[in-house]
């Protein structure tokens, strides 16, 4: 199971959709956070940032937003001016 810190990124509906449909797994919202996968499931950080990158690009977020790989965590940060 793997979280999204996804406080700076306004779309994080779209973004919880997009992943469902992309990863083919349960994506939970709560708060600012976006959980991916189940206890069950070992989805790789990589993949999951990958999709996240896709979806900021198809919506032509890619120059205003960038994500971060935590420990334990992703993030979607603001890209600074």
């Amino acid at each position: 199971m793997i979280g999204i810190n996804v406080e700076a990124l306004k779309e994080s509906r779209e973004l919880q959709d997009f992943l469902k449909e992309r990863l083919g797994t349960e994506v939970k919202i709560e708060g600012n956070i976006i959980t991916v996968g189940s206890i069950e499931e070992i989805i790789s950080h990589g993949k999951i940032k990958d999709c996240i990158e896709r979806f900021l690009y198809r919506k032509k977020l890619f120059d205003k937003y960038k994500t971060i790989s935590d420990k334990d965590e992703l993030k979607i940060i603001k890209k600074k001016d």
